[in-house]
């Protein structure tokens, strides 16, 4: 049942920290800009340091304050989410040490294991967000106004489309994980009776 915990945490870390939660299109000057975002993006964009300096900062407009809104509260489910699946996977680390510990292996020999483990997720989840941000673009496009009508200093996301996918394998494995460690919770009890 143990390792039913570990593979729902595996899957909620990917779901949360690496794959698109959802879509945002919008133009910078002459450019149309189609961003795949995880919830924790935010206002940052893969695609616009191809056509500004990756040091400038970027001013960003929402169309509407309904689109704002919802990106609040994606930000609001995706950081439960993810301080959940952060807690499991330290818990894990905590378990996990502790059985090596109890198996008779250094402290040191423990605490290496630990730090290369660290290191690989966060390389793994760091090359997933990567990616799986790939269907990213920018396009220049035709736009008959003057120039001076045109923002040449601020990106306006203008449209968001939600991907259920990851939000739903999040909260589907935090669920199982609650499961899971309800069973082995019991599994223990029953053995000590």
């Amino acid at each position: 049942m143990l390792n039913l915990v570990f593979l729902f945490t595996a899957l909620g870390l990917v779901a949360t920290f690496a794959a698109p939660w959802y879509e945002l299109r919008g133009a910078f000057a002459a450019w149309r800009i189609v961003e795949w975002h995880t919830f924790w993006r935010g206002d940052s964009a893969f695609q616009l340091a191809s056509v500004v300096a990756s040091d400038y900062r970027v001013p960003v407009e929402y169309a509407t304050v309904a689109l704002q809104d919802t990106l609040r509260a994606i930000f609001a489910i995706g950081g439960a989410l993810g301080v959940w699946h952060i807690a499991a996977s330290i818990v894990l680390l905590i378990a996990g040490s502790r059985m090596r510990l109890r198996a008779g292996a250094s402290r040191s020999r423990v605490a290496l294991e630990v730090i290369v483990l660290v290191a690989v997720n966060a390389l793994a989840l760091a090359l997933l967000a990567w990616l799986l941000a790939l269907p990213s673009s920018i396009t220049t496009k035709v736009d008959f106004r003057s120039a001076g009508e045109i923002h040449t200093d601020t990106l306006i996301w203008s449209d968001l489309n939600l991907f259920p996918i990851a939000p739903v394998l999040a909260i589907v494995s935090a669920v199982a994980q609650v499961g899971a460690e309800i069973s082995v919770a019991r599994g223990f009890d029953s053995r000590q009776h």
